[in-house]
C-alpha cells in the first residue's frame, strides 16, 4: 500500500462539526519551515492522532493550536469562527487545553492546590473545600481516580499525568491535546489512560494525541493524519483501512525494512561481559538509588533494561561505567573487578557508553565531528606530539560509511548540531569501537525511524560480534523485540528478570509498577 492509498476515514464522526480546523498553516524558524501549507481539522468526539517522526512538526503545529506560536501564514478556525490566538490564554477561552510532554505540576502542591491555580476566576483566594469537591465530583463523572488532597510529589508519573488532564478539563476545555502522553508510562498506565480518553470521547470531547507509536494509534484513535518535515501527507485517515508498513513509509518518506526475525543463539558456555554483585549506590539527593542490584550480562546477550522514569536507570549506567561511585558492592567487566568509581578503567576492560543525555553528558564545546570521534582512538592517530588529523579525517569518513547513521559534515561543530544529529555522532563513536560490553542508554532518543532501524541493527551486530549489550530503553516493545532477557527496575529495586518470549507488556508492566513477577 503506498502514500497515495491513504484516503480520509468515513468514520462515524464525519457528520460531526469541527471544533478546530486550520488552513494553509505555515510557522517558519528562520529559514526551517516547521509547518508547511498544513491542513489540519479535529471534530467533536472523536480521538485524532497525530503521527510523524522527531523534527516532523507535530508539536509546532499543536503549539500554534495553543498560542504558543502564531503562524506566518494561514488561518486558524474554532466553531467555523476565524480567530487569532495570541497566547495560551486565548485558546483555553475558546476551550481548547493542552498537557505537555514534560508535565508542569509543582511537587510540593498538593493536587487541589495545583488545579486552583489553573481554575478560571479564582482569584487570589483558594478555596480549598470547594476546589476539593470540584476535583472529585469531575473525577466521578470521567471515570478519573484522583486525590485532590495528595501531594503531587507522592504520585505517579501515570497519576501525575491525570491530574494534569483532570487541570485542562476543569478549566474548559473542549479539545484536549496530549504531546506523546504515554511515553514514560507502564502498559497498566496506558490502559487506563485510554479508559479515560474514550470516555471524554464518550461526552463529546475531541482529543488529539501526538505520538509514534502506531499500535496505540489503532486502539484509540477514530483517524490520523501524518506529517513529514512540516508538511501534511496524510491527513484524516481511517487507522483500519492502511497497514504499518504503508503509516511508516508515509512517516519516513521511504521503505524501513524489518528487523531479522532469525538470531543465532550465544553459546551456552559464554562468559560473562557483566556481573553487578549487591550494588547499592547513592542519588544525587544522598538517597539510595540501587539497593542490593545483583545482574549478569553474557557475552553476546542483549540484556534490556525496564522500569518508570526515575526506577534507578540513570545510575545503573553511571555505576557500570566508573561514572558514580558504588556505596557497597563490587562489579566485573570481562572477569576483572573494576576500580570503584573509575571511568577509565572501564575503559581499558572494554566498556563503551551511550549516554542518556548527550548534550550534557558527552558533547565537547567547540569540537568538531572529526574531533568528537578522534578521542576515542587518540592512540593510533597520534604523530609526533600532535595528532595526524589528516589520517583522522579519512578514518572518520570511512566510519560513517561503514556505520551508516548519515552524520552531518564532518568539520561542523557538534555543541551546534540538533539533538538528533548529536545522537549520530555519539552512535557512529560508540559503534565504531571494539568492546566487550556496550551500555546503551535510550539510543534511539531522537532519531528518526530509518535512524532507529539502523541503530538496532547495530544493536544487534555489536551482540553477534560477542559484547554484552546492556540496553536501557522505555521503549517496551523495542525491549521485547531486541532483549535476551529483561531486567525490570523499581524504585531502585531489581524487581525481576524476564525473558520476553515467555512473559508479555503486562506481565513487564506489573514489574515496573512494584507488582510481583
Amino acid at each position: 500500500m503506498s502514500i497515495a492509498t491513504l484516503e480520509p476515514s468515513a468514520d462515524r464522526t464525519k457528520q460531526s462539526p469541527s471544533i478546530i480546523e486550520v488552513r494553509g498553516l505555515t510557522k517558519r524558524f528562520g529559514d526551517l519551515v516547521a509547518t508547511g501549507d498544513v491542513d489540519f481539522d479535529v471534530r467533536s468526539g472523536e480521538v485524532h492522532s497525530l503521527l510523524g517522526e522527531n523534527g516532523a512538526g507535530k508539536s509546532t503545529l499543536m503549539k500554534l493550536l495553543y498560542g504558543v506560536y502564531q503562524p506566518d501564514a494561514g488561518e486558524i478556525l474554532v466553531d467555523g469562527v476565524v480567530h487569532r490566538l495570541d497566547s495560551p490564554a486565548d485558546a483555553r477561552a475558546l476551550g481548547i487545553g493542552m498537557v505537555f510532554q514534560d508535565l508542569r505540576l509543582i511537587p510540593a502542591f498538593t493536587v487541589a492546590e495545583n488545579i486552583a491555580l489553573s481554575l478560571p476566576g479564582g482569584g487570589f483566594r483558594y478555596r480549598r473545600q470547594a476546589v476539593e469537591r470540584q476535583i472529585l465530583d469531575a473525577g466521578a463523572e470521567l471515570g478519573f481516580s484522583v486525590d485532590p488532597k495528595a501531594l503531587v510529589r507522592h504520585l505517579s508519573i501515570g497519576e501525575r499525568q491525570r491530574v494534569e488532564i483532570l487541570k485542562v478539563l476543569m478549566s474548559g476545555a473542549r479539545l484536549v491535546i496530549l504531546d506523546e502522553p504515554t511515553s514514560v508510562l507502564a502498559p497498566q498506565e496506558v490502559d487506563g489512560l485510554f479508559t479515560a480518553i474514550r470516555s471524554l470521547r464518550a461526552k463529546g470531547l475531541a482529543v488529539v494525541i501526538i505520538t509514534h507509536k502506531l499500535h496505540e494509534t489503532r486502539a484509540i484513535a477514530d483517524r490520523l493524519s501524518i506529517l513529514r518535515a512540516g508538511r501534511m501527507v496524510g491527513s484524516g485517515i481511517d487507522p483500519t483501512t492502511v497497514d504499518d508498513r504503508a503509516l511508516i513509509s508515509a512517516m519516513v518518506g521511504r521503505e524501513v525494512p524489518p528487523l531479522p526475525v532469525e538470531r543465532s543463539d550465544p553459546p551456552a558456555d559464554r562468559p560473562a561481559a557483566l556481573r553487578v554483585t549487591g550494588v547499592h549506590v547513592r542519588g544525587d539527593g544522598g538517597n539510595t538509588a540501587l539497593h542490593d542490584i545483583h545482574l549478569e550480562v553474557k557475552a553476546g546477550e542483549v540484556m534490556g533494561v525496564a522500569g518508570v522514569a526515575g526506577s534507578g536507570q540513570r545510575e545503573l549506567y553511571e555505576a557500570v561505567l566508573g561514572l558514580r561511585p558504588l556505596h557497597t558492592g563490587d562489579i566485573h567487566i570481562a572477569a576483572v573487578e573494576m576500580a570503584k568509581s573509575d571511568p577509565g578503567a572501564a575503559l581499558a576492560l572494554g566498556a563503551v557508553g551511550i549516554p542518556e543525555d548527550p548534550i550534557s553528558d558527552a558533547v565537547v564545546p567547540g569540537l568538531d565531528v572529526t574531533e568528537h570521534l578522534a578521542l576515542s582512538n587518540l592512540s593510533s592517530l597520534r604523530k609526533g606530539l600532535g595528532i595526524d588529523w589528516a589520517r583522522a579525517r579519512e578514518l572518520v569518513a570511512e566510519l560513517d560509511r561503514q556505520i551508516g547513521l548519515r552524520m552531518v559534515a564532518h568539520d561542523r561543530t557538534v555543541a551546534d548540531l540538533s539533538g538528533g544529529n548529536v545522537q549520530r555522532v555519539m552512535l557512529t563513536r560508540a559503534f565504531g569501537v571494539d568492546c566487550t560490553l556496550l551500555v546503551a542508554a535510550y539510543p534511539s532518543r531522537g532519531l528518526d525511524v530509518a535512524t532507529t532501524r539502523r541503530t538496532q541493527e547495530l544493536l544487534l551486530a555489536q551482540r553477534e560480534a560477542g559484547a554484552g549489550v546492556l540496553f536501557i530503553s522505555e521503549d517496551l516493545d523495542e525491549l521485547m523485540e531486541l532483549s535476551d532477557q529483561i531486567a525490570v527496575l523499581h524504585n531502585g529495586h531489581l524487581a525481576g528478570v524476564v525473558t520476553p518470549g515467555e512473559v508479555d507488556r503486562y506481565a513487564i508492566g506489573q514489574l515496573m509498577l512494584g507488582g510481583s513477577e
